[in-house]
This record gives C-alpha cells, structure tokens and sequence, in this order.
C-alpha cells in the first residue's frame, strides 16, 4: 500500500476560542463543553478523497492559545500548509488578537500559506461581541476566506475544512485547482445563524 500524500493544517487562535471543539467536531461529530485546555500541541488525522480518486492524508495540529505555548505553535505554522485561524464572537480581545496572529503567520509561515479566518460560536449570538461585518472587514483586510462558526450546532465546520482543503490545493504544486471533492454536502453552501 502506497504513502498518501499530506496535508497539514494548523487550528491557531486564542484560548478558549473553540480550537479543540472545531476539530472533534469535524473528525467525530461529537461536541463538548468540558474540553481541557490543550497542553502544547495535538492532532487528529482524516483522510481526504479527491475527485481525480486520489487520497489524501488530512493531518489537523490544535495548538493550545496559552500565551506560555506560543512559540510551539510558532514552531508548527513553519511546517504548516494552511492554517485556520479562529476567534470567539463573544469575546472581542481574542478578535483583536487575529492581527498579532496574522504577524505571527507572516514571519514563521511558508510564503503564500492558505489561511480561513474563522468567527465561533455564532450558536451564541445573543452574546455577541463581535458583529458578522467586523469579520468580514478583518477577512477582506486580509483577502482570505471567512465563515462564522458553531462547533455546538456544526455550521459551518464541514465548510471550513472544505475550503482551507481547496485553498491549499489550490496554491500547492502537486495538486491542480479543483481536485478536492466536497464529499459531505454535494457543494451545496450553508447560512451561519
């Protein structure tokens, strides 16, 4: 049996903003409220089908967003091929902490990395510190893509994945644009909230 070709794709984001929650959720379709804080770093693995047939190995690093571990996770987004960025819509320090991320992406990240902001926990909106439009502007600042996210009800989780999957075959040189094949939805593209 051959070696599948690899992806890695790194969760970054302050604590507590749904880092662990995004990726069981995607992996399992499980969700909890009692997640331990992650202690350095961890990973899940999925392998991914293309629509040429190929397969794909999906390797998902969840950094912990204690400020004590930075520099682990500084560590990984050099071997990084794309990176979901993450911050809670109920707490507006870990928004305007994105910048220093996205600093952070520009100095240790290989050049021209696949990046999707995302905004969790829209399950809470009643809560919301930061709007739908500040997301946006931050994405459009940026150019990358944004989707707001709830690892509780699972909207938009499945779309991340698919678009940080697209965006890095997209720009990689083994695979041509259009090879990754949305098995879950058929292509078809949910509302947040």
């Amino acid at each position: 049996m051959s070696e599948l070709d690899e992806i890695k794709v790194l969760v970054l984001g302050n604590s507590a903003v749904g880092k662990s929650s995004i990726i069981v959720k995607y992996i399992d379709n499980k969700f909890s409220l009692n997640y331990m804080s992650t202690l350095g770093i961890d990973f899940k693995q999925k392998n991914i089908k293309l629509k040429n047939g190929k397969e794909i190995s999906l390797r998902i690093f969840d950094t912990a967003g204690q400020e004590r571990y930075k520099s682990v996770a500084f560590s990984f987004i050099k071997k990084a091929d794309g990176i979901i960025l993450m911050y809670d819509i109920t707490n507006k320090s870990t928004f305007e902490a994105i910048n220093d991320w996205i600093k952070n992406i520009s100095e240790f990240g290989k050049e021209n990395l696949s990046i999707v902001l995302v905004g969790n926990k829209c399950d809470k909106s009643e809560e919301r510190a930061v709007s739908i439009e500040e997301g946006k502007e931050k994405s459009n600042e940026y150019k990358i893509p944004f989707f707001e996210t709830s690892c509780k009800d699972g909207i938009n989780v499945q779309e991340t994945f698919d678009k940080i999957i697209e965006e890095i075959l997209k720009k990689g040189s083994w695979s041509s644009s259009g090879d990754y094949q949305n098995l879950s939805n058929n292509g078809h593209k949910k509302g947040c909230c």
